[in-house]
């Protein structure tokens, strides 16, 4: 990696960083947040602003004098949560002073951030968002900015949606510029409110804001390396798997393959079997046997017509398969598309019936077999998921963690209308460090918020005692939806353990947060894959996708970063032992068998996420005697 490589974060620092401002302040007694209490805020402060910083109590706080408050001169380094509260205080200050009501939105339910108005459109508007924060790596206090299209809420989602969105181009293509156009928003909302918001007054301090990102030191982990059959290694999922096989051949010898479609279809089907076979895209997809060592003749094929999709008639289809004792019985099954209702129905309906039963199940929409060019290009995914159900392994990653169990937990909880939750489902898709796919497990399913967090306990505790002779390191992975008291469960869990001969990593990998990052030593402004930057000791953004140090052509929409916490560590670790756990997060980024070139995240957190989606279809179908527990990644 080339030196001085660093990235733009999201960040417009202050132009000052030591400021004092006036708090007004009353001790916390232990009092409810009602009444007079309502509208402050609870904190903690040093008793003498003058004295001993670290005696501190905790204060109800406000901004504005009130009754049975006191005044206090604080300075910007005593509370960076109380001084994060005030810049905002602030900011919101400036804007009834200085712009018209619609042309800003304050948020402060889930976030404190607010919403400027840069172009608006019958779709909705065009809006780039400003929220205090103090970066702990350069010690600064700024403000985070992004933009974001805020649709109307009575216009239906299109194609013109996903064009002022920014994830489609004007030719409704792939966005490939996505980085440069969004940083382009940036630079619009700069020009448009830059003058009349950043001059911040603080008692007789007026603080300005920097005009260019906040950059960062970045660095690089590791390329993936996969490794497919007698454990040879390559730099391709697709090319490895073709030249050198499967790292795991599927367990059964006689696998049976059960075509289903409707009688007017069966010409689909037919056209289905031949790709499958290689027949028809060879130099694309060489066939089930050449590329999996799966037997794919007639005599392992059973054509089976089927007049109309009911529960009854999958319920008779189950009953054929289950009467078949030789082999293992992989059913094929044709709707017409998924963005139909019924036949979504249909789908989510037989996907739950026939993991209870522990029957594999591969779904094949006529949409895609009647674009012939999609198909072309479809079908060795298609023929990638069919193997892994049955059992099979394409390849794995080298890790750098060696010993190392990934437990990805996720849920999928139930919401009453006050968004408060109303049951309690969690579950955890088990891989270790080299990607390949151990189990899945069902953690808690209840309406009681005590039997949730016990059960979590209790479950988790079972898995970890059944796997620590195995492993000696067990990193658990949480998506961002996990909530604080969920994290602190699994916390107190992991603290009963010894830990003398095992290691205990909880990392909270979120997808959908507050941060972005540019390149702007290229064109395309787009960091290099496996790209990180440290945040604080603990927060890392990293880019599981983005530009190829040797081929730094942007040939496709790539996504933002994921931002990263080590939320738990059973001994303190040291910033290179923390990179490896990175890099063991990147690589499982490649250990996703849903397609050769599938989404770059975790399978650690995207399989829980295609997990979390088949429930909550479960869920409204009224279907709720599901088993999701299976051995093979049904879910594929």
């Amino acid at each position: 990696m080339e030196n001085g490589y660093n990235i733009a974060l999201n960040l417009l620092p202050l132009s000052t960083q030591e400021f004092g401002y006036i708090v007004y302040r009353r001790e916390y007694k232990g009092e409810r947040r009602e009444g007079v209490f309502s509208d402050l805020y609870r904190n903690t402060l040093p008793i003498d602003p003058n004295g001993d910083r670290e005696n501190r109590a905790e204060y109800w706080i406000s901004f504005e004098e009130a009754d049975g408050l006191e005044l206090c001169n604080v300075r910007q380094d005593f509370n960076h949560r109380l001084t994060q509260r005030f810049l905002f205080w602030l900011l919101k200050q400036r804007c009834s002073e200085q712009l018209r009501e619609g042309d800003y939105k304050i948020q402060e339910k889930f976030r404190s951030n607010i919403l400027f108005t840069i172009e608006r459109h019958p779709e909705g508007n065009e809006v780039v968002w400003l929220e205090p924060y103090y970066l702990s790596a350069t010690r600064k206090f700024g403000f985070l900015i992004d933009f974001s299209f805020m649709k109307n809420p009575n216009v239906p989602f299109s194609r013109r949606v996903q064009q002022l969105s920014l994830s489609l181009d004007k030719n409704s293509r792939r966005n490939s510029n996505f980085y440069i156009d969004r940083y382009e928003k940036l630079q619009k909302f700069m020009s448009l409110y830059s003058e009349r918001l950043f001059s911040l007054s603080i008692g007789n301090v007026t603080i300005g804001i920097e005009k260019s990102l906040q950059q960062l030191p970045a660095e690089r982990l590791a390329v993936k390396k996969y490794v497919f059959a007698n454990e040879v290694e390559g730099n391709s999922q697709f090319m490895g798997v073709k030249r050198y096989g499967p790292l795991e051949c599927i367990p059964h010898k006689n696998p049976k393959f059960y075509f289903v479609y409707h009688e007017k279809d069966r010409g689909y089907a037919q056209d289905l079997f031949l790709a499958l076979k290689g027949k028809t895209y060879s130099s694309v997809f060489s066939g089930m046997e050449s590329m999996f060592n799966v037997p794919f003749e007639n005599e392992n094929i059973t054509g089976r017509s089927i007049e109309s999709y009911t529960e009854e008639s999958l319920k008779d289809l189950m009953q054929e398969i289950k009467s078949i004792r030789n082999g293992v019985v992989l059913p094929v099954i044709h709707i017409s598309s998924r963005q139909n209702p019924d036949d979504n129905r249909i789908y989510h309906l037989a996907k739950g019936m026939f993991i209870n039963e522990g029957i594999p199940l591969q779904f094949i929409t006529l949409d895609t077999l009647k674009n012939r060019q999609g198909l072309k290009w479809s079908v060795s995914n298609i023929g990638l998921q069919m193997f892994a159900k049955l059992g099979g392994s394409p390849w794995k990653v080298r890790p750098r963690n060696e010993k190392c169990l990934i437990i990805g937990v996720g849920q999928c909880h139930d919401m009453d209308c006050n968004g408060r939750i109303s049951k309690y489902y969690a579950y955890s898709v088990l891989t270790d460090s080299s990607g390949l796919y151990k189990d899945l497990k069902v953690l808690s399913r209840t309406s009681d918020r005590q039997d949730y967090i016990k059960d979590l306990q209790e479950k988790l505790k079972e898995i970890i005692t059944a796997y620590k002779n195995e492993f000696t390191k067990i990193v658990i992975h949480t998506p961002f939806k996990i909530r604080r008291f969920e994290l602190e469960t699994i916390k107190k869990m992991l603290e009963q353990f010894d830990t003398e001969n095992i290691e205990f990593v909880v990392l909270k990998v979120n997808t959908v947060h507050k941060f972005f990052g540019y390149s702007l030593q290229v064109n395309s402004l787009v960091p290099y894959e496996s790209t990180f930057v440290k945040l604080s000791p603990t927060e890392y953004i990293v880019w599981f996708e983005g530009l190829q140090y040797h081929n730094p052509t942007v040939y496709k929409l790539f996504a933002g970063p994921a931002h990263i916490e080590f939320y738990y560590e059973s001994r303190s670790l040291r910033d290179d032992e923390r990179k490896d756990y990175l890099q063991d997060t990147i690589n499982l980024s490649g250990a996703n068998w849903r397609g050769f070139n599938a989404k770059s995240l975790p399978v650690s957190i995207y399989y829980c996420k295609l997990v979390a989606d088949f429930i909550k279809e479960f869920k409204a179908l009224g279907y709720e005697n599901f088993e999701i527990d299976n051995l093979n990644p049904w879910f594929l």
